[in-house]
């Protein structure tokens, strides 16, 4: 059950234009991902709080490979779209240090950068936080392999695509 609408707080100094769509990964659509926004080789995302996400049922509090998953996740979607939705990714390395415990019964939210993309790497940094991107729960950096497969990568969907082509 959600505890409140998704609402992705606002990034200061970064131009993020909103969109709503559900992720279409195996992996995010089990958790619930929703892509949110998306900027210069960024993306940002979403996950409203569920009872079956939960990792102590006394506390409410989400579970820690939740939050490395929509880490992961967010940050693959930044790669996809820094390459112009070119490339299949797949994760190589993924550091997640945990800053603090997420709030219990919290929405949680997700920002990932590309800041170094090579011929065959995007190397990323990610930070996941309630509402306020200042006090992460968790901050990631790792790196994702270019054209992991032959196949067309389709994670973020058409309709994304569209506006994505709209924004350039």
């Amino acid at each position: 059950m959600a505890q409140s609408e998704l609402i992705f707080p606002p990034l200061p100094g970064i131009d993020i234009t909103p969109i709503r769509q559900d992720s279409r990964s195996p992996m995010g659509l089990n958790i619930g991902l929703v892509y949110m926004g998306f900027g210069d080789k960024r993306i940002c995302t979403g996950l409203t709080w569920d009872e079956s996400l939960v990792g102590n049922a006394e506390t409410g509090v989400l579970h820690g490979g939740v939050v490395t998953a929509m880490i992961d996740e967010t940050a693959g979607g930044a790669s996809v779209l820094a390459t112009d939705h070119k490339f299949s990714v797949a994760t190589i390395d993924l550091r997640v240090d945990y800053m603090r415990p997420a709030e219990p019964r919290q929405n949680l939210y997700c920002t990932a950068h590309i800041f170094r993309l090579t011929k065959r790497v995007a190397f990323f940094n990610a930070a996941a936080f309630h509402q306020n991107p200042d006090k992460p729960i968790a901050v990631g950096t790792g790196t994702f392999m270019l054209g992991a497969n032959d196949s067309v990568p389709d994670i973020l969907g058409s309709p994304f695509l569209a506006n994505n082509a709209e924004g350039d």
